[in-house]
This record gives C-alpha cells, structure tokens and sequence, in this order.
C-alpha cells in the first residue's frame, strides 16, 4: 500500500481524511494531527515552516511517507513550496480555497470567503482576486474542536458572524457563494446551510482527494488508516469518533 501522510492541525484534516477514504480507499493513510500547536492560523510564516518541518522529520523516522497531503489551507499557503524542496522526493497535496469553482458560476463580489488570518494573508488565489470579500474567522477552528461531538451549540456565533456578511449589511453587496477556506469549516456545513440557505457553500476536499487518487493510483482495495496527536491525549478519541461518525 502507498504511505500518505496528512497533515493539520486538528479535526480539519479529518475532513480531508473523509474524503480519500471514498475517492482513493487504496493507501496506508496517517493523519497526523498537530493539537500541541492549534491553531495555525494565528502564527507567522516563519513559526508555521518551522513547525512543520519538525513534524515531517519526526513522523518520517517512523512512518516512511511517499505523499504528504497537507490538510490544512493555512499550512498550503505559508509551508508547502518550502517542504516541497525539502522533502523533494515526496509527493505533495496542498489545499487551498475553492475560489475557481465558486468563480465559475459567481462574480468576485459576490463570494465571501472566510479563513484564517494567515490563509488570507498568503494565499495566492485571493491575491488574484481582490474584489472577493474576506472575512478572518481566527477563533472558528478551536472552536470546533472542542465541541467536536456538539457543533450545533456554534449556531449563534456562526449566525453573529455571518449574517450581516451574507446580506449585504457589511462589505459593499449581496453574497451568493461562500467558500470555506478551512478545512475545519467543513464539519459545520449542515448548520452553515441551515443558517443560509439562499448561499451556496464551496470547500475543496473533494478536490485534494481527486488529486491524490490520480497519484496513487487505484480506486478500491485494502487500505489502512491511523489517527496520531502531539497534543492532549482526549483529543484522539473525538478524533476517531469524528471520523467514524
């Protein structure tokens, strides 16, 4: 079996997870999750680099990788064309914001994307784009792990934070497309569209599964999946409840 290793810093790339399961079901797959270290989003370029290279290099002594997906836009943006010299005979999957797609079917003033501090700052699809409206969400990934087995109860925060976004009250118009750029967003699709029905939703974890299945190779067969934590030992168990929910 190919050794992927995915990388985030919490239940974020679970989501990611989720999806390879069902495009590439081929792999040994390791989800490192870097609680120690959440959030990503708040940190500088510099410490996120750092980080992640002490990662990889501790987790490749014992789980011989060949592809790194990182499950996380925040880590995409700042780390991965750095990692990819490093770690240069390995294959990578970056994530980034499902701007194309949402731009395929909207105007750029009509998509709101809301990420973290650092995926705003450095991706590079926003910076193409500046009349997308961004909104930094810096406490919504710890947020949802910590009530992992109770998302619901982030309904009136999400609805504080949002609505007068999506109807026009904030940011100049009218939003019709609202692109997670978080890999963490993903868990509160059901309540977002709940809370918005009238907005589409985009995230882009389908789309990293495609594109590690066209590097993997196969569609169906035995594969292998284990959950790792640098942090608080409880987190692994909402993890893996997470995952198999």
């Amino acid at each position: 079996m190919r050794k992927v290793l995915l990388i985030d810093s919490g239940s974020g790339g679970v989501n990611i997870l989720k999806e390879c399961l069902k495009v590439c079901p081929c792999c040994d797959f390791l989800m490192f999750c870097d609680n120690k270290n959440l959030p990503y989003g708040s940190k500088t370029k510099e410490e996120l680099i750092q980080i992640t290279t002490q990662n990889l290099e501790f987790v490749r002594d014992f789980f011989p990788f060949e592809f790194i997906v990182f499950a996380c836009n925040t880590l995409t943006s700042t780390c991965i064309d750095f990692c990819r010299e490093k770690f240069s005979d390995v294959e990578f999957v970056g994530t980034v914001p499902a701007i194309k797609p949402a731009l395929e079917k909207f105007s750029e003033k009509e998509i709101l994307v809301i990420a973290t501090e650092a995926t705003i700052k450095h991706n590079k699809l926003i910076s193409k784009h500046p009349n997308i409206k961004c909104l930094e969400m810096p406490d919504l990934a710890s947020l949802i792990d910590e009530n992992l087995d109770n998302l619901d109860c982030l309904t009136p925060y999400l609805e504080d934070k949002l609505l007068s976004y999506i109807n026009g009250k904030k940011g100049g118009g009218k939003i019709k497309a609202l692109v997670l750029g978080c890999t963490h967003y993903v868990a509160l699709k059901p309540i977002l569209e709940k809370i918005l029905p009238e907005v589409e939703i985009f995230d882009g974890a389908n789309g990293v599964a495609r594109r590690l299945g066209t590097l993997v190779g196969g569609k169906s067969g035995d594969y292998q999946v284990r959950i790792m934590t640098s942090g608080r030992g409880d987190m692994w168990a909402k993890l893996w409840n997470y995952l198999n929910g």
